[in-house]
């Protein structure tokens, strides 16, 4: 029996399959694979030159890329560009030899997606991170989103672009309730400027409501003298930051965006707007991290 190599589209793992196979399951995640369709895509074997760009990729992906940890409270405007190009530059020679073994084959973003992936879940377990309600599960999260996905895209490549979304795929589909959104450096580093009220400010705005209007003042007032000021205010303020702009490029692409954006400014921020002026801005706190929630899981999965 003739077999070939194929590498499973879930978790990344080489595979030998009989050149006959149809529908398996893969030996390593358990997860179903149709695997006529995947030997149709493997049919040009990777060459030497891939094998060794791939093998020298993995070699480079220093243990740090995966471990480190910047706490989100702790991260600021001034530092963050700093911080952003230390990292980069952990990944970036891997990323040089990923990209060269990519001009070799089709199959490169999705392998190398699963061998990052993979690693970062080593790591988790290796620090006890089984629970995503783990305070450090979020750390790791921010990382992945503010330093990890726009170190890949740093490299303005599509192959890194691929890779980028390889990655996030396999996230999404591990972590659901947990997604990721496709990050970069400079919407990041605006988002400083915006911060809690990057979502309202694209809501107000498609209403034809001006920058200086009354409920924004409202929700940045909430913010600065009440928000921030809580044991665990900064921290979040700095999560909206993160999120909120993915979100509103998410919504910013669909074509019923106007339609999107009523229904956030009827369902959580007129309520808001309403805690606030009866005086209960715990109840506020509460709405407002709801409505980022849910929206995290509906346009960044």
């Amino acid at each position: 029996m003739n077999f070939i190599s194929a590498v499973c589209p879930h978790c990344g793992k080489e595979l030998q399959l009989p050149a006959d196979a149809k529908n398996i399951v893969c030996m390593y995640c358990a997860q179903p694979i149709d695997a006529g369709a995947l030997l149709g895509e493997s049919a040009k074997v990777p060459g030497e030159d891939y094998k060794r760009l791939m093998s020298e990729a993995e070699s480079l992906l220093n243990d740090e890329i995966f471990s480190r940890r910047i706490k989100l409270k702790n991260i600021k405007q001034s530092t963050y560009e700093n911080d952003f190009a230390s990292y980069s530059a952990l990944l970036r020679p891997a990323l040089q030899s990923y990209s060269l073994a990519a001009t070799e084959s089709d199959e490169a973003a999705n392998y190398f997606s699963g061998v990052i992936f993979n690693r970062f879940l080593k790591q988790f377990e290796s620090e006890g991170i089984i629970k995503q309600n783990d305070p450090r599960f979020f750390d790791c999260r921010y990382m992945l989103v503010s330093f990890t996905i726009p170190a890949i895209l740093e490299q303005h490549t599509p192959a890194a672009d691929e890779l980028a979304d390889q990655f996030l795929a396999r996230w999404n589909e591990h972590y659901p309730k947990n997604p990721l959104g496709k990050s970069n450096f400079e919407t990041i580093n605006s988002g400083f400027k915006k911060k809690f009220c990057f979502i309202t400010t694209a809501v107000c705005s498609s209403l034809g409501l001006g920058d200086d209007c009354m409920e924004l003042n409202t929700l940045r007032k909430f913010r600065d003298e009440w928000f921030a000021k809580t044991p665990e205010g900064q921290a979040k303020i700095n999560e909206y930051y993160l999120f909120a702009p993915m979100i509103v490029s998410a919504i910013d692409q669909d074509e019923n965006k106007e339609s999107v954006y009523r229904s956030i400014w009827e369902d959580h921020l007129t309520p808001c707007l309403d805690l606030i002026e009866s005086g209960k801005p715990e109840e506020c706190a509460s709405e407002y991290e709801g409505m980022i929630l849910e929206l995290e899981y509906k346009w960044l999965t």
